[in-house]
C-alpha cells in the first residue's frame, strides 16, 4: 500500500485500484488460512485430549467389569469357607473383599470423571505388575474452580507415575512401592507428587533426564515422558523439584502449578 501511494499516478488509477483489490483479497485469504489453522490445531488438541480420556476409562470399566466377573468366585470361596468353619481366615477373606470394593467404588464416584478414570487405569496397571500403588486425590475437584486444565495434570503425573512404575520393576516385587497424590491449594495452585522405591538418581543424570529422547531404561522407551513433564511445568510457570536419596532409595518429584489469569 505504500508503494502504491508513492507511485500513485492519475494515469494509471484503474491498475492501482486492482492492485488495492488483489492487496485486500490476498490479505483475506491469508487470515481464512490462519483461522482455519487455528481451528484445526484445536479440534486435534481436543481429539488427543478425548483420545487419553477415552484410554483411561477403558481401563477403568475393563478392571470393573473383571470385578464383576469375578464375583461369582468370591462367593464360592466365601460359601465354602463357611462350610468349613473357616471363621478367622473368612473374616480375612471378607475384608480384603470390601476394602477393594470400596475403594474401586470411592474413585468411581469422585467428582472429577478424568482423575478417577487415571486412578483406576493406573491401579490396574499396578496390579498387573505386582506393584503397591497408593494414592490421594481431593475430596472434591470443580474444574470451573481453576484455569489450570485437568488433561495437563493428568500428562504431568501420568508420566511421573509411570516413570516410577518403570523404575520399581528393578526391584523385588516386596519391595515395588509408588506413591502419588495431588492436592488443591488454598492459593488456586495445584501440587503434585510422585514418589517411588528404587535406584538413586545419578548427578549425570539430573543434567540430561529432562532432555526429549534420553532415557535409562534402554530400548523400548522414547524416553520423552519426562520432557513433557517439564514443558507442561514450564508452559504454566510452575515449579519441578526432584530429590532423590541414596541412602533412602527413594526418589520424589514434586511439582507446583500456580493459578494463572484466563
Amino acid at each position: 500500500m505504500q508503494i502504491l501511494h508513492i507511485t500513485y499516478d492519475n494515469s494509471n488509477k484503474i491498475l492501482n485500484a486492482i492492485m488495492i483489490y488483489l492487496i485486500i483479497l490476498v490479505s483475506l485469504l491469508a487470515l481464512v488460512s490462519i483461522i482455519r489453522l487455528v481451528i484445526r490445531t484445536r479440534e486435534q488438541a481436543a481429539k488427543t485430549t478425548q483420545e487419553v480420556y477415552i484410554d483411561d476409562i477403558n481401563d477403568m470399566f475393563t478392571s470393573i467389569r473383571g470385578q464383576r466377573h469375578d464375583f461369582l468366585n468370591h462367593v464360592q470361596v466365601i460359601h465354602t469357607m463357611a462350610q468349613m468353619g473357616k471363621t478367622e481366615q473368612l473374616k480375612n477373606y471378607v475384608g480384603d473383599l470390601v476394602k477393594e470394593t470400596r475403594d474401586v467404588s470411592d474413585i468411581v464416584h469422585h467428582s472429577s470423571p478424568a482423575l478417577a478414570a487415571f486412578v483406576q487405569a493406573k491401579i490396574a496397571v499396578s496390579l498387573g505388575k505386582g506393584i503397591q500403588f497408593t494414592y490421594e486425590l481431593p475430596d472434591k475437584w470443580e474444574a470451573k474452580e481453576t484455569t489450570i486444565k485437568v488433561i495437563d495434570i493428568i500428562k504431568i503425573i501420568g508420566n511421573l507415575v509411570d516413570n516410577a512404575f518403570d523404575e520399581t520393576m528393578h526391584l523385588p516385587q516386596e519391595e515395588r512401592h509408588v506413591f502419588a497424590s495431588i492436592r488443591s491449594q488454598e492459593d488456586g495452585s495445584i501440587a503434585l507428587k510422585v514418589s517411588n522405591r528404587g535406584r538413586a538418581i545419578t548427578t549425570d543424570d539430573r543434567l540430561q533426564i529432562f532432555k526429549p529422547g534420553y532415557t535409562t531404561k534402554g530400548e523400548g522407551h522414547s524416553g520423552l515422558g519426562l520432557a513433557i513433564v517439564q514443558e507442561r511445568v514450564k508452559h504454566y510457570k510452575g515449579a519441578l523439584e526432584l530429590v532423590s536419596d541414596e541412602k533412602e532409595g527413594l526418589t520424589v518429584f514434586k511439582v507446583c502449578l500456580p493459578e494463572v489469569s484466563a
